[in-house]
């Protein structure tokens, strides 16, 4: 069954149809062309699916689109503003804290929303 979807992604209110059984890692990724939230696992273990949802780190792969109505939702493509890489992007550049660069995205979505909670984890 099709039904609209009004959500946030990215500060921007997207309006979609979409299928009951759509993955929000779908809608990001087939529908908006969000290329950063990928499907590694399908199953939530892996991160490399992570976006932020209210500020929080969730696997988009187990979430269903219809489920995640009227909230934020925030990739690593909306972290940067002006044009400009986030604090976080640059540190993981500086630092070479890059792998194959699969999951990173993950992993600096996970890193800015420790960083929001405790801004001096140590």
């Amino acid at each position: 069954m099709s039904r609209e979807l009004s959500l946030s992604v990215n500060g921007r209110l997207e309006k979609l149809q979409v299928e009951d059984a759509d993955t929000l890692l779908e809608v990001l990724r087939d529908r908006l062309k969000l290329w950063s939230v990928r499907e590694g696992c399908g199953v939530g273990a892996c991160g490399t699916c992570t976006v932020l949802m209210d500020g929080r780190p969730v696997s988009s792969c187990l979430l269903l689109a219809t489920r995640v109505a009227g909230r934020e939702v925030v990739t690593v493509e909306g972290i940067s503003q002006d044009g400009r890489l986030h604090f976080i992007q640059e540190a993981f550049i500086e630092q070479r804290a890059l792998q194959c660069g699969y999951c990173t995205p993950g992993f600096i979505l996970s890193v800015k929303a420790l960083l929001e909670e405790n801004p001096d984890p140590t």
